[in-house]
């Protein structure tokens, strides 16, 4: 099981990688612990979903790709 990212440490620029192995963009961290919302950059699996915004759900973020400085 992959470790559970904590969403607090997310900022505006991160880049996090899914479960389902799509590629996202934090935009916005509402800053409750259970979501973030991010522009999709890569969605293997469903290729419309490519720059669209949606909530993305913390147990499907399977890992943090970099920081928003990076």
């Amino acid at each position: 099981m992959a470790e559970i990212v904590n969403l607090m440490d997310l900022q505006p620029g991160h880049r996090i990688a899914t479960t389902d192995g799509a590629v996202a963009e934090v935009v916005d961290n509402p800053r409750d612990g259970v979501w973030v919302v991010a522009r999709y950059l890569e969605a293997p699996d469903e290729p419309e979903l490519v720059g669209s915004e949606e909530m993305i759900f913390a147990q499907d973020i399977a890992q943090i790709l970099n920081s928003p400085d990076a």
